[in-house]
């Protein structure tokens, strides 16, 4: 395993309505103090989807110095616009050997061929090894397509494919989806209770959700449950996740991520268009937080 403790989504931060690189820095020196391993930039995460091109090259090129794993998303883009961007990485960031790239395929689903083309076209081009972003995609005749086993297992043969961000609207979806792959499979949802559905069926690691508050926490659950000890796997989960979760869902993941990451000053400023929270919810945020700094 490459990813083999959990991945740390890192959301942007602004300042007058700037990309604010400083903010960035001192978080993902923070995950580093704290134990975190790897850290991503997607765009599942917090406003990455407001972001230009060049900021998304800016965020990339700033979390690219963290000392660990770096995985970098891009942007939904047809094939030479996004081959453009991997050759400006190449560029930018030679020699780097720690360096995984997250994609989007852009187009509607319909047949697999055309994303194996897709994805062949991107791993010639690329120096650092590709992971397959796995959102849902609309079908070309309709309907709603999640990447399967059989198209998986036809991107695992592909040289320098290695894994995916799994996205698959149910647990019993995702069991069947990453059974017997030979792939680092990332669980997303930032939810410990995900990856302890998951990990039995071939899943490696899972987007941080606790963690993204207090790495410490999320670190010792991992290490726990994978040398077997679940009872005190268990008691983490129960403690610090759950009570957190149960607040943080009802007001909204995202809002209630950044608005904590602003009370422990890693966020300066939301870009818009961008929930306004009530101070009770702030309030009620900041009450939840605490519990588990």
């Amino acid at each position: 395993m490459i990813f083999n403790s959990p991945v740390y989504p890192i959301p942007p931060s602004f300042s007058k309505g700037f990309l604010d690189k400083g903010s960035i820095e001192k978080y993902i020196s923070y995950i580093n103090e704290r134990g975190g391993k790897h850290i991503m930039s997607t765009a599942g995460t917090s406003q990455f989807n407001l972001l230009s091109v060049e900021e998304i090259r800016d965020l990339n090129l700033t979390l690219s110095k963290f000392s660990g794993n770096v995985i970098l998303g891009l942007p939904e883009m047809n094939l030479n616009s996004l081959i453009n961007e991997i050759h400006y990485l190449n560029k930018r960031l030679i020699g780097k050997n720690n360096i995984y790239l997250l994609i989007l395929f852009s187009e509607r689903y319909y047949n697999d061929e055309q994303i194996v083309n897709f994805f062949n076209s991107i791993c010639v081009e690329s120096n650092f090894p590709i992971m397959v972003h796995g959102n849902g995609l609309r079908k070309g005749y309709g309907g709603l397509y999640e990447y399967d086993n059989k198209l998986l297992e036809k991107l695992s043969q592909i040289d320098n494919f290695i894994g995916m961000k799994e996205e698959s609207s149910t647990i019993n979806y995702a069991i069947e989806n990453i059974k017997n792959l030979n792939l680092e499979i990332i669980v997303a949802g930032g939810s410990m209770r995900r990856f302890w559905c998951l990990e039995p069926f071939g899943a490696t690691s899972y987007l941080a959700g606790v963690g993204s508050f207090n790495p410490e926490i999320e670190e010792r659950f991992y290490e726990n449950y994978i040398n077997g000890n679940l009872i005190e796997s268990k008691k983490i989960m129960v403690k610090k996740e759950l009570p957190l979760f149960k607040e943080f869902m009802c007001i909204g993941w995202h809002a209630s991520m950044r608005e904590s990451l602003k009370f422990m000053g890693y966020i300066n400023e939301n870009r818009k268009p961008f929930i306004e929270l009530t101070d009770e919810e702030k309030i009620r945020i900041k009450n939840a937080l605490i519990k588990i700094l």
